[in-house]
């Protein structure tokens, strides 16, 4: 009888640790450096290239266990006499890694800015980021940027959803876009918004000019994470 109560117990012991280590890992909000540890491994460096035209640099975002990236089209597009013409090679690369691998591009939509890569020898090494939803922000809901700012390398910073959701103008194109209070660089393109939780709720896209054409810092928008999802699909 001693043995059932002591196994019971122990068991009850085993269920309830593994149900609060869920429950922090998944429900309790993060701080910085935990939602840098919890993505990072999820976003990569992306560089594009072509011979007559040079690099492009920028972020793109592990979505899936299939080895599918999602990216900004204007990271692997450039534009040569007003037509928009895909770079010839992609190639990412991990925080974790020294070198860059081959992607092959499969598809983009210039008007999303939207793009998908797909890397071929994907392993278990990399993990897919977790995916939020957009519709469920907040102004003042606490975000984190993760890219490749400024082509230094992986990093992180932290801000504030200003407006969860509006529609701004950009290259003629109208957006429907989230703006955050948050600092990105060249480079971020293509890169995650992260919610407290670190699920992705946005793809990093571009910052405004003011009047005089000088760019306003420290004020991003991103495409939200269900539109992300719909392209995917």
């Amino acid at each position: 009888m001693k043995k059932k109560i002591f196994d019971a117990a122990f068991w009850f012991c085993i269920i309830a640790c593994c149900a609060f280590l869920l429950y922090q890992l998944f429900f309790i909000e993060k701080d910085p450096k935990q939602i840098f540890r919890f993505c990072s491994g999820s976003v990569v460096e992306l560089r594009a290239s072509s011979d007559n035209v040079g690099e492009s640099f920028g972020s793109a975002v592990l979505i899936n266990n299939e080895g599918l990236f999602v990216t900004n089209a204007h990271v692997v597009t450039y534009k040569q006499m007003g037509i928009v013409k895909e770079f010839d090679s992609f190639e990412i690369r991990f925080v974790f890694e020294d070198v860059y691998r081959q992607v092959t591009l499969v598809k983009y939509d210039s008007e999303k800015d939207l793009a998908i890569l797909k890397l071929d020898d994907f392993d278990a090494e990399a993990s897919p980021i977790k995916v939020g939803k957009s519709s469920s922000l907040s102004s003042g809901d606490r975000v984190f940027a993760i890219g490749n700012t400024a082509n230094y390398g992986i990093s992180i910073s932290e801000g504030i959803v200003s407006i969860p959701q509006v529609n701004v103008d950009y290259s003629g194109i109208t957006r429907e876009v989230i703006q955050c209070d948050i600092v990105i660089a060249e480079g971020n393109s293509g890169g995650a918004l992260v919610n407290s939780k670190g699920e992705l709720v946005g793809l990093t896209t571009f910052r405004i000019k003011d009047l005089n054409g000088n760019i306003i810092y420290g004020l991003a928008y991103t495409i939200p994470v269900d539109v992300v999802i719909n392209f995917l699909n």
